[in-house]
């Protein structure tokens, strides 16, 4: 344990060297992903619509972390950081070259807080960066139900962002992330599913009180599905969710931050009529190496078929 809090003070050392804004990305907080984790998605978003369809969606998360890791180890049970988050979204369906195209517009808002012993973190509320996002199936066959698309994703810097505060909903930097996915439908009622993606970060140079620059290196994440269709309007299924890698450099000092973190989500789809759609989910973290842990995420979302 001396060992890990060791690691903990170390990294805060060089926080606190900085400036408090600098406290988030040296406890492995990367606080926008965590508000809007457009790559982690939801089962059956890789079962393409009819050519001309378009939908609207609104997301309603909320999700409560009450401890701190580092190395592996809890070191801080006090450590509190709260997000409520709602995002709107846009998905418009289309054929080129005879294979199906979406393409959607992500747009978060939301509220962030720490508390107990990371009450220092403050509060914030605005808008999150915008995300512009297009998947192309490049296989659909829907006798044999196999569906597998390539997603890539832009972040674009539109968030409100203030290097002298700790947390922000926009990052200061622009992201992208390259995703592939395949789903399979097994007998009447079983659906396996699996993503996989890959993000690269550009640099924030107007990084914490210091105004210095802050890199990070790519993450990995990887999602498995198990879907139950219990009827034609209701769906049971689970997501088992592994990211790693991110570990960030502030002022060119490594901040030994690296992401392992582990985590459950189950869901209840529910389809109220041809047009509408309703889904909740709650999930945990079941292990994490670096950061705060949530210890619960629910989220509401409602589909609009237009």
């Amino acid at each position: 344990m001396a060992h890990h809090l060791g690691a903990a003070r170390r990294v805060l050392h060089r926080a606190i060297s900085i400036g408090l804004p600098a406290l988030a990305s040296a406890a492995a907080v990367t606080l926008a992903p965590t508000a809007a984790q457009a790559q982690a998605i939801d089962a059956g978003d890789y079962v393409p619509a009819p050519d001309g369809t378009q939908l609207g969606i609104v997301y309603m998360q909320y999700a409560n972390a009450g401890s701190l890791y580092a190395d592996g180890k809890k070191v801080d049970d006090k450590a509190k950081l709260e997000s409520a988050v709602t995002i709107l979204r846009y998905v418009g369906f289309t054929k080129i070259a005879g294979m199906t195209l979406d393409y959607q517009v992500l747009q978060p808002f939301g509220h962030l807080a720490g508390g107990g012993s990371t009450r220092a973190l403050g509060k914030t509320t605005g808008f999150g960066d915008t995300i512009l996002v297009s998947t192309l199936w490049v296989h659909e066959n829907p006798e044999s139900k196999t569906y597998i698309g390539i997603t890539p994703y832009v972040f674009v810097p539109t968030g409100e962002y203030d290097a002298d505060r700790a947390l922000n909903m926009g990052e200061n930097r622009w992201k992208g992330s390259l995703q592939a996915v395949i789903s399979q439908g097994i007998g009447k009622h079983f659906v396996a599913e699996l993503a996989g993606d890959a993000m690269i970060y550009g640099k924030n140079t107007d990084y914490g009180a210091a105004r210095v620059t802050m890199t990070q290196k790519p993450t990995y994440r990887v999602q498995a599905f198990a879907r139950y269709l219990l009827d034609d309007t209701n769906e049971i299924n689970a997501r088992l969710m592994h990211v790693s890698g991110g570990e960030t450099k502030i002022a060119g000092l490594e901040q030994d931050n690296v992401t392992k973190t582990t985590s459950v989500l189950g869901t209840w789809r529910h389809t109220l009529s041809p047009k509408w759609q309703l889904m909740t989910q709650a999930g945990t973290d079941l292990a994490v190496e670096n950061g705060f842990k949530e210890g619960f995420r629910a989220q509401l979302r409602i589909l609009r078929v237009f």
